[in-house]
């Protein structure tokens, strides 16, 4: 994010810098419609990510609450957005990592489950230090492209660009709106969780509903509540 819209600024050391090339923008507004779109606010995709170059994609952005031009539905857009870059960016066989909510999140169960399908190893990782009882985890999916589904990426990604064009100029006035639960419908149905795949979200999300449930224990017997 530019530091005039409350970004942060780079801080990495001066002697690591020449292995970086930094790029302050907003995420959200690349052109990552199903077509170009005439829009002044919409910058070209860097031609790395054009050209599926890239071994591993981090997907770690969050809304800043320093954000000076933040849109009430900017959340859910900047998750799309990361989503579109990352497919379109990492080449087949590359690591995708990905911050989402605990996967009793309809949201995060549905992604799971897509990557799950594309990749060919879905792991979880919940760090037990500072981001121990927040409600997130990293899922990181390894192999791109070499599952069962890893073919139908091209199709999911232009969902993914019609879902991002529909966030970002569709609602009642034309200038955005939330995601709605249906609207991740082209990875999976929540019916079809629940009928045929809960038990191995049940199985996935274990470990992690563990490591929040031993912070939040530690944290109410620090300030005396059990």
């Amino acid at each position: 994010m530019p530091v005039a819209d409350g970004g942060h600024q780079f801080a990495l050391e001066g002697h690591h810098r020449s292995r970086f090339q930094l790029s302050y923008t907003n995420l959200t507004y690349f052109q990552l419609g199903p077509s170009i779109i005439d829009d002044h606010r919409l910058q070209n995709l860097p031609s790395p990510i054009k050209e599926r170059s890239f071994d591993l994609a981090l997907l770690d952005g969050h809304q800043l609450r320093t954000q000076a031009s933040a849109l009430p539905w900017d959340r859910d857009r900047l998750l799309v957005s990361q989503l579109i870059l990352a497919l379109q960016g990492v080449k087949e066989g590359g690591t995708m990592v990905v911050k989402l909510p605990l996967p009793h999140k309809l949201v995060a169960a549905k992604i799971l489950y897509f990557f799950s399908t594309i990749s060919r190893q879905l792991l979880r990782w919940k760090p037990q230090s500072m981001h121990s009882n927040r409600g997130t985890f990293y899922a990181v999916a390894k192999g791109i492209g070499k599952g069962l589904n890893g073919p139908l990426i091209p199709t999911i990604l232009l969902e993914f660009k019609k879902l991002w064009l529909s966030l970002t100029f569709g609602g009642e006035e034309g200038k955005g709106r939330r995601m709605t639960l249906e609207d991740l419908d082209f990875l999976v149905a929540a019916d079809d969780i629940f009928s045929h795949h809960l038990d191995w979200l049940m199985e996935f999300g274990t470990p992690l509903w563990r490591v929040q449930r031993k912070a939040l224990e530690g944290m109410y017997r620090k300030k005396g509540l059990i």
